[in-house]
């Protein structure tokens, strides 16, 4: 019954009651991969006879369910195949007919379906969108654009390859010429009505065959537009330059259609400018005086021409890069004419960006900071003046300074000085501001005495906040141009600001400040830190109060939301930077900064909404745990941090799970009286497929597990160990997740006793070389390399472990599985492979491996030769590698934390490392540097002098020469 169109229309409707939503979400998880029920979902979606409420829960259903259910990893399918082949047939139809907002929920599934299906299992996608494709019906249209357009767009970003262009060609093939029919019809159309709801649709198909136009030529330009160019370019000109009464709004905000059309229009522009100029050249005139007249139109601060004018802008930039063009720019007058007309107006603080200082700060700091889903006004007039300041300098230099000066001079508020700021900014990078700050200036300015003159007084003085704001960015922007003396005086006058009574830009800017002053590196002296912890010794009580405060100071209020608790994680980062780059110096605070922490974790568990600021706190205490514990305080921790983690997992706070199980893999890892009694507690749950079924949670707790097995092997007996194989087994099957496998078995192998391990390792075995012959990947075949040489190192590098593996091990455990075996896996893959690892450790490792392994009694002999052969081609790579490694700076000791500038914009399945407690890859030789080149060659040379000398002899001339150059004796 659940599972009939009936039954999943009841479950739906529970949904929409609080107290009835967990338990029939739960209850349509447990049959959603039902025969019929993906289906029968979608003719619920498709009833008329439904609320729209229900309807609307099941299309929202419907899309997460193709999300998760669809293809797996391995890209297997995990709904019916025959619900998934009625899908295909059926969806198309079922979306035209339904209302906008559910017509927007099942149109991304056909994108999520295509994404994975098209074209190589939905080859008949095309044919079906083409087919339904009208001359009359420009509503249907409309969906069928949408959806086409949504497959399309996939191919922006991605690299050009002859599988991309033959999806490409198909898609071609069959689209273009119904494409050029519409685009003629929609242009005719819109020219004979002044119909506004007409307009607005009509525009609509316009603004999608617009994108579609660009989806067809991102990656290369088709024959068929290149020959249709001029009857395509001429209506693109004419909805460039077009104006309608009838479509005009007053709000201020609201982007109409057309204004949209006309973005879309400068973004084609834009990459016919930058791609295909040769062809487009004859046409380049006509739209630059266009788009000249249209930024001059919509000059208007108004928010819903921003996307426009930042598109034109952009639009320019490329023009003056084009040799033929330059011309236009490079006299005083039209110089003059661009900074009065196009910088000036684009770069002042407008009433809009005044309200989102005040109302919306870390918004406005992130998008200051960031930039939006665009680049705003204030950018794209920046880069505009940057690229014109490339090919004549001085003129520019001299021009923007008049203007500086005059804003200067001006008075009246702060208006005037924050332009005046901006643009001497602006024009005094060189460049564009990358993460690291400004790394070269305009030396026709001074950027140190601007800062002197005009700005450093408002750091303290200022009555303004967005002149502090100012004068705080101008540090954080050349923070690179300054003595690191300089900045050091800047230090306590930034913490000065981190308080409840500044603004909250104020303090916000002041914490990034400090957070990326503690970042820099030297970048003449191999990049190590600018500032140590001597440096900043006497402000870490002050910053780390007033940090704290500023995120604490409004949780005790009865409206604080977990939401607003967590939404300024710049505060957070700058927290973490302070105890990366103090290190070991908090000796007695140590225990009360982690209950702080602890705090503010609780407290924003109840909702997890802001990911960064979810990392950074998890990345905080993984420091204080790495530079504070010892084996004399280390049951401290534990008493404080365990309970706590554990809490976290019994609530099934599933964004903070994976972070868990790395603190509690950590603490392990340095806990050197056996296993604790809290961690066998955990080790049946960790066994529980519900665990593993997070692929954010396999990294942790495969880490945890290895930690419990080699701190207490004699835990697992034969009535326990199977579900521990088990798990190795389901890691190993997977494509994604193979590499967690060969870890933990690797591990299983060397610690749990071998007598509870014999009677499974011929099963063992065969589960390895089952996946290696019938669906390997190359990732595998490297894993499945190291892993073997892994084991055959152990002997002659580590006797700490438990079961002292050696090289007849490894072949004896393969050849029970099949006589031969070993020496065909070894021919096949594993001498191959060894030339082709580009990871020193894995080099380092494998060519040591294969070094030992020919001495082994049962290795076999016809391989010695040809192994023998493959080392001395391999050593002589080694060579070359000399010098990459010799022009590679080193990486400063404290700075890892430099990789959190990479995205963490949202939760999900995946896994978020805490680097702070990052564990390195597996390694039996540890003792060798993976870049120690000569010592790695002379242990491989000296493995070699156990081979029988006949051997040696039986090798090529050539190979004989090349292991006397390698120092053979």
């Amino acid at each position: 019954m659940s599972n009939s169109l009936q039954g999943i229309t009841k479950l739906l409707q529970q949904s929409l009651l609080p107290q009835l939503a967990k338990q029939s979400e739960l209850q349509l998880k447990s049959i959603e991969i039902e025969n019929g029920f993906s289906i029968n979902l979608l003719h619920v979606i498709a009833s008329t006879n439904l609320s729209s409420s229900i309807r609307l829960a099941g299309a929202l259903y419907f899309k997460n369910l193709i999300k998760r259910r669809w293809l797996n990893e391995d890209g297997v399918y995990l709904l019916p195949i025959e619900d998934i082949n009625k899908i295909k047939d059926e969806i198309l139809d079922i979306m035209i007919k339904l209302p906008l907002n559910l017509q927007l929920q099942i149109g991304e599934s056909i994108t999520l379906i295509a994404e994975s299906d098209f074209p190589h299992n939905w080859p008949n996608l095309i044919d079906n969108l083409v087919l339904k494709l009208s001359l009359t019906d420009f509503v249907n249209n409309k969906s069928i654009l949408l959806v086409s357009h949504s497959i399309f767009k996939k191919w922006r970003p991605l690299f050009r390859s002859d599988d991309l262009f033959l999806e490409i060609k198909l898609v071609l093939d069959k689209f273009v010429e119904p494409f050029l029919k519409i685009f003629i019809e929609i242009d005719k159309l819109i020219s004979e009505t002044n119909n506004q709801a007409k307009l607005e649709i009509y525009l609509e198909n316009l603004l999608l065959l617009i994108q579609i136009y660009y989806d067809f030529n991102c990656q290369d330009i088709p024959e068929f537009f290149e020959d249709h160019m001029n009857e395509l370019m001429s209506i693109v000109h004419k909805y460039l330059v077009y104006n309608n009464q009838t479509l005009v709004t007053d709000s201020d905000d609201e982007v109409s259609i057309l204004i949209k059309v006309k973005t879309s229009i400068i973004e084609l522009l834009l990459l016919y400018v930058t791609r295909y100029a040769d062809v487009f050249e004859p046409l380049i005139q006509t739209f630059i005086t266009s788009v000249w007249d249209l930024i001059n139109n919509y000059v208007t601060k108004q928010q819903k021409f921003d996307l426009l004018v930042v598109k034109s802008l952009q639009f320019l930039t490329s023009i003056i890069k084009i040799p033929n063009y330059q011309s236009l720019f490079q006299n005083e007058q039209s110089i003059n004419e661009i900074i009065e007309k196009i910088i000036l107006p684009n770069i002042v603080f407008r009433e809009n960006d005044e309200e989102l200082f005040e109302d919306e700060p870390i918004i406005f700091v992130r998008s200051d900071l960031e930039g939006s889903d665009f680049d705003s006004r204030r950018k794209s007039a920046t880069d505009f003046l940057r690229e014109l300041k490339e090919f004549n300098s001085e003129l520019l230099t001299n021009s923007v300074m008049k203007y500086v000066n005059q804003f200067l001079s001006l008075g009246g508020g702060w208006k005037n000085k924050d332009t005046a700021i901006y643009l001497f900014s602006s024009l005094a990078t060189k460049g564009s501001v990358t993460n690291i700050g400004v790394t070269s200036t305009n030396v026709l300015v001074d950027v140190v005495k601007f800062f002197s003159d005009n700005v450093a007084n408002d750091l303290e003085s200022s009555n303004f906040p967005i002149l502090q704001v100012d004068a705080i960015k101008y540090i954080y922007t050349f923070r690179n141009q300054l003595t690191k003396e300089q900045l050091l005086i800047t230090i306590p006058r930034l913490i000065n600001h981190l308080n409840v009574k500044s603004n909250p830009v104020v303090y916000t800017y002041s914490a990034i400040t400090i957070e990326k002053l503690l970042s820099m590196t030297n970048f003449s002296q191999n990049h190590s830190p600018v500032f140590n912890k001597s440096d900043i010794e006497p402000f870490i009580g002050d910053l780390l109060t007033n940090l704290f405060n500023l995120i604490l100071s409004s949780s005790s209020s009865s409206n604080q939301t977990p939401e607003k608790l967590a939404e300024n994680e710049f505060l957070i980062k700058c927290i973490m930077r302070v105890l990366n780059t103090s290190e070991d110096l908090l000796t007695t605070n140590r225990l009360p900064i982690i209950e702080q922490l602890i705090k503010i974790l609780k407290l924003i568990a109840k909702n997890p909404s802001n990911p960064k600021f979810s990392h950074y706190i998890f990345e905080s205490l993984g420091l204080l745990i790495k530079y504070g514990i010892t084996q004399n305080n280390i049951n401290s921790y534990i008493e404080l941090i365990i309970p706590e983690l554990l809490n976290i997992l019994s609530e099934d706070v599933q964004e903070f799970v994976p972070y868990t199980f790395q603190i509690l893999a950590y603490l392990l890892e340095n806990y050197c009286q056996g296993l604790p009694e809290t961690y066998k507690s955990l080790i049946e749950p960790l066994m529980s497929p519900s665990i593993w079924q997070f692929k954010g949670n396999i990294p942790g707790v495969t880490r945890l597990l290895i930690a419990i097995i080699e701190k207490d092997p004699n835990y697992f007996k034969q009535d326990n160990i199977v579900p521990l194989l088990g798990v190795f087994q389901n890691l190993l099957a997977s494509k994604i997740n193979d590499n967690y496998g060969f870890d933990l078995i690797t591990i299983i192998l060397l610690y749990i006793p071998l007598n509870v391990l014999t009677p499974f390792l011929n099963n063992i075995a065969k589960v390895i070389l089952t996946r290696l012959q019938k669906s390997r990947t190359e990732k595998f075949i490297k894993k499945f390399t190291l892993f073997i040489n892994n084991l055959n190192c152990i002997p002659n590098s580590n006797k700490s472990f438990p079961n002292q593996i050696n090289s007849e091990f490894i072949i004896k455990f393969m050849e029970n599985v099949q006589i031969g075996l070993f020496q065909q896996i070894f021919q096949s893959f594993i001498i191959p492979t060894s030339k082709n690892l580009n990871n020193l450790q894995d080099k380092k490792i494998v060519n040591i491996g294969l070094s030992l392994i020919i001495s082994s009694e049962s290795f076999a002999k016809e391989l010695i030769i040809p192994t023998i052969t493959t080392l001395i081609e391999n050593l002589k790579s080694y060579e070359g590698l000399k010098r990459e490694i010799k022009e590679q700076p080193q990486n400063p000791q404290n700075q890892p934390l430099n990789e959190l500038d990479l995205d963490l914009t949202s939760f999900g399945s995946n896994y978020s490392k805490i680097i702070s407690i990052q564990n390195g890859t597996f390694d039996p030789l540890s003792m060798i540097k993976n870049n120690d080149f000569e010592t790695i060659k002379l242990i491989i040379l000296n493995n070699l002098k156990k081979i029988d000398l006949v051997y040696l002899g039986q090798l090529s001339i050539e190979s004989q020469n090349d292991l006397k150059q390698l120092g053979f004796v």
